[in-house]
């Protein structure tokens, strides 16, 4: 007997009475604390109405209502998360590498069935499936963090370029279908003047074994809007193939608003020339003007001048000023206009 403090159950379908006996016995020899529940029939079995409440099950392969393949078929359908080994009277080693193939987690003849090979073969293949269900668990988790990543996301394969999967977001921010998307590959999305930065991007991939962060490219929509994202990037195994894990962020309203600010920034300091240098040398000239006017000893012709000095001036002043209320009435609308669509 194992030192196994664990509380098996164990659910066995065998007609025998004989092997039926057998078998209760062995596991008499092996296990400290188990639950030992017996079908007879395939018949019976349907009346199990929760097969994952038993740890493993025991099947003959020859029931009086159902035999072999057929039979194994049927309890794999009904208990698809139980480990299920099958108990045979017969050496038939095609028919055990069927039974393997279908799912069976192990293939046992009753009669060079001992204590240690039973207990070992339950025992292993509980471990079997328990870490068969952690890689589900695993697998479904991922898939879902990548179909609902709030941003469009894909997969491709690092050799051929093809698409191996989209999300939901990449569907809907490029118009295309899943089936579309899956019948095309990088270079479709890309401008023929960025094919090279992307054969670059697949090596500097292939050499770092990682991925890439922050890059940015051009792609195109299908409706053929031109939109700039940034990609971040991860090489990954996908279903035994090397491929990369992308997550594309659409930044263009983002990098255009950067490129009023840069706009505005340089009327701004367009500006702010105008009023060091073109206003300044009217005001200059006009405070000369004023001071001369202001001699007594000037004659009607000198006066005159002056005057027609000081309205030239006045007016090269005036038209200044025009120049930098409307560049800066440009500037405060544009901010308005970004503001009323939210890009900043």
């Amino acid at each position: 007997m194992y030192n196994d403090q664990y509380q098996y159950k164990i659910l066995i379908i065998e007609d025998n009475e004989g092997d039926y006996l057998i078998i209760s016995e062995t596991l008499k020899d092996i296990f400290q604390s188990y639950t030992l529940t017996r079908l007879a029939t395939y018949a019976e079995l349907q009346n199990i109405s929760n097969p994952q409440e038993y740890d493993v099950l025991l099947l003959d392969l020859i029931l009086p209502d159902k035999k072999r393949g057929e039979l194994v078929k049927l309890v794999l359908d009904q208990f698809p998360l139980t480990p299920i080994l099958a108990l045979t009277g017969h050496t038939e080693i095609e028919f055990a590498k069927e039974s393997l193939a279908l799912g069976i987690a192990d293939y046992l003849i009753k009669k060079n069935t001992s204590p240690d090979l039973l207990y070992k073969s339950i025992v292993y293949s509980l471990e079997r499936f328990k870490n068969i269900a952690a890689l589900a668990k695993s697998e479904q988790l991922y898939i879902d963090l990548f179909n609902f990543n709030p941003q469009p996301t894909w997969v491709y394969d690092i050799e051929t370029l093809k698409f191996l999967d989209v999300n939901s977001l990449a569907i809907e921010s490029y118009g295309y279908s899943k089936k579309e998307f899956l019948n095309m590959n990088l270079t479709d999305i890309r401008p023929i003047e960025e094919q090279k930065r992307l054969q670059v991007s697949v090596k500097l991939l292939k050499y770092n074994g990682e991925g890439l962060k922050n890059r940015i490219f051009t792609h195109i929509k299908k409706n053929n809007e031109r939109i700039r994202v940034k990609i971040e990037s991860k090489v990954i195994d996908y279903r035994g193939k090397k491929a990369v894990l992308v997550v594309a962020s659409d930044i263009t309203e983002h990098l255009n608003y950067l490129e009023i600010i840069e706009k505005q920034n340089e009327e701004l300091r367009h500006t702010a020339w105008l009023q060091s240098h073109v206003v300044r040398s009217p005001v200059a000239n006009i405070l000369g003007i004023a001071n001369q006017l202001n001699d007594d000893s000037l004659s009607r012709q000198e006066e005159k001048l002056f005057l027609e000095a000081l309205l030239k001036n006045t007016e090269e002043l005036d038209g200044s000023i025009r120049k930098v209320v409307e560049r800066s009435e440009k500037i405060i609308n544009e901010d308005i206009t970004f503001n009323m669509l939210g890009v900043n």
